[in-house]
């Protein structure tokens, strides 16, 4: 190849099959022509077939290059020595296990070339579970850095101008157990003279292994307190203090902080566990400020809180605590993780502006459900749950059903701003009765709309907690439901994730209800 590529797509590879095929296979449908870009895979002493597969796909397309080499302990090392042999005018960071869109490298140097980027952010979407960054709602041609979005966008899979990486001189730091790509990235966005998103197509494909073997996913409780440390001391480096500095500090503290204080740790020997713990308590003796505690998320900060407290045994309690339950007190909500009101200042465990609706639906415990009344009095649905919140006020919980179209399944659950709230359709008579840490819920919903024509129901609770309303599917209860007290033409079923689903069929006719009589009709529950 005699003319300068456009862009250099290096591929850092180490015992990643299958999904390496994946990844080459996604170059080579590529509507940017093969002359106009090269590849540069560095073999990373894989043992897998991943150094043959190259070699097959080298021998079969002009514009592959392809290095062996020994294994260097992790991808800085081959994006290191792939920097030393690109010759394109942008270059780009492909993760073997991930793939491109087939316009990928086309739009990419356009936009590129357009906009005269240096750094450009092109959409991520993760596959098999994994997360892409919260910056690809829109496209933005000049974005100002750092901010509280792009501070989420540290990894290498961007596109880069060559002459800003020789510009500045950067290369991978060496030896980092995980993020090595964090300090190439934060260094040359900060140095960039434009940085621009393009989320009009989906470029870049992430894909998390299915069993979880990235480097990311398997990386000690050091590796990511060394990374920690890294990033902050180069964002101290590279930005004053303002607005930009707090959200990269606040980053690493949600993440990198976090990833040490994971559930999956107390399965190590103790000893070794009390070592990561030490660790964390005297990095946030260092670098974590009230300011960045505050806007840490409930879970995450008591996490923190309870580390940088050295308070080991009610950390590893914390890191147990699956359900929490919440209380309700004068227009303010809490979790409650363990610690609260124990001597911890309850500024720990608040969630006023924070979404807890995981957390919220997974404690919610269906009772009971059953038919009642009869055609004199009426019909009714009763249905008792147990709710996993304190100190709620009748005002602040309803009962009822929203109308289904045909074939659409019960919406999930979600939560919305108070100010957003969209009512049931038709609300059920409830009863709250406080049960320690808990509250039961007695619900009585009146049948004789829904008994009057045809239609599908979603039983559903709404409950405003903080700046939230939380709208949310209620569940089957175990066991058989008697249908003493049913009326004719209805019945419940249960939809997505078992969530109760109410049928009717409207009002029965005289032959239906004959049949009814003399035990020839059939239903469901």
């Amino acid at each position: 190849m005699s003319t300068v590529p456009d862009v250099s797509v290096v591929i850092p590879v180490y015992n990643t099959m299958p999904y390496l095929t994946a990844c080459l296979d996604s170059l080579a449908a590529q509507t940017l022509r093969p002359d106009r870009f090269e590849v540069v895979a560095v073999d990373d002493g894989s043992t897998d077939g991943s150094g043959a597969e190259l070699d097959r796909f080298a021998a079969e397309h002009a514009n592959v290059t392809v290095v062996h080499q020994a294994n260097s302990g992790g991808p800085a090392g081959p994006c290191n020595a792939a920097l030393e042999l690109v010759r394109g005018r942008y270059v780009l960071f492909l993760g073997s296990d991930d793939y491109l869109g087939t316009e990928a490298l086309e739009r990419m140097t356009a936009a590129a070339d357009e906009w005269g980027s240096e750094v450009l952010l092109c959409k991520m979407v993760g596959v098999g579970g994994r997360k892409a960054p919260p910056v690809f709602e829109r496209t933005i041609p000049d974005v100002d850095y750092p901010n509280n979005d792009l501070a989420w966008a540290l990894s290498n899979t961007k596109l880069f101008s060559r002459e800003l990486i020789e510009r500045e001189g950067l290369r991978f730091p060496e030896g980092m157990q995980v993020l090595s790509d964090g300090p190439f990235t934060l260094r040359a966005m900060a140095k960039a003279r434009r940085v621009s998103v393009e989320a009009d197509y989906d470029h870049y494909y992430a894909v998390k292994r299915e069993q979880g073997e990235n480097l990311t996913y398997a990386t000690a409780p050091f590796g990511w307190i060394d990374a920690a440390e890294r990033l902050i001391a180069l964002t101290v480096e590279l930005f004053p203090p303002g607005e930009g500095r707090d959200d990269l500090i606040y980053r690493v503290f949600s993440r990198e902080i976090h990833k040490c204080l994971q559930p999956h740790f107390l399965g190590v020997e103790p000893a070794d566990r009390r070592e990561y713990w030490e660790a964390v308590a005297d990095f946030c003796d260092e670098h974590l400020t009230e300011q960045v505690r505050r806007r840490l998320p409930t879970e995450k900060r008591v996490r923190v809180s309870l580390a940088h407290a050295r308070d080991w045994d009610l950390l590893e309690e914390s890191l147990r605590a699956d359900s929490p339950t919440f209380l309700v007190e004068d227009g303010r909500v809490f979790v409650r993780y363990p610690g609260f009101r124990d001597g911890r200042p309850d500024e720990w465990y608040l969630a006023d502006a924070e979404r807890v609706t995981g957390r919220l639906a997974k404690g919610i415990v269906p009772v009971d459900l059953a038919w009642a009344g009869d055609r004199k009095s009426g019909h009714f649905l009763e249905y008792w749950f147990r709710l996993p919140v304190a100190g709620l006020e009748p005002d602040q919980v309803s009962v009822g059903v929203k109308r289904l179209g045909q074939g659409e399944p019960a919406a999930p659950r979600h939560s919305l701003p108070v100010e957003e709230r969209t009512p049931l359709d038709d609300v059920a008579e409830i009863e709250l009765r406080p049960d320690g840490d808990t509250v039961i819920v007695a619900a009585r919903l009146s049948l004789e709309a829904l008994a009057g024509g045809p239609g599908r129901w979603s039983l559903r609770t709404q409950l405003t907690m903080g700046a939230f309303v939380y709208d949310l599917p209620l569940k089957t209860v175990r066991g058989p439901v008697q249908r003493h007290g049913r009326p004719l033409g209805m019945s419940v079923d249960w939809g997505a994730r078992r969530s109760v689903v109410m049928h009717s069929v409207g009002r029965p006719s005289l032959k239906r209800r004959v049949a009814s009589l003399v035990g020839l009709n059939t239903s469901r529950k």
